[in-house]
């Protein structure tokens, strides 16, 4: 839950943008990782092994988390260069003077 929380604050604190996208990043991260955490059960093995009296592992949370470290690289990539082409136009990373220059 931590990585969340520094996520959040620096997303809420840095002016940079692309501060705020590691930020977001890193807020991604720490959800997937929460839950990875909260979908562990103790004793489970995955569902590979040919002794069915075990446990196995679910396998439908794993699809999950692959698929949003995917959709999270995709989105961070594709923010990223909207970022790059804002910035060569703006000529600046700064979000305080990027919202002056389209409200202007």
């Amino acid at each position: 839950m931590g990585i969340i929380f520094i996520g959040i604050l620096g997303l809420l604190t840095r002016r940079n943008i692309i501060m705020k996208l590691l930020s977001l990043d890193i807020m991604g991260t720490g959800v997937v990782s929460y839950f990875v955490y909260i979908s562990s059960e103790t004793g489970a093995v995955p569902p590979i092994t040919l002794n069915w009296n075990l446990g196995n592992a679910d396998p439908i949370p794993q699809a999950v988390i692959i698929t949003s470290i995917v959709i999270n690289f995709a989105t961070l990539a594709l923010a990223i260069l909207i970022t790059m082409i804002l910035a060569s136009k703006a000529l600046s990373l700064d979000s305080t003077k990027l919202d002056k220059k389209v409200v202007d």
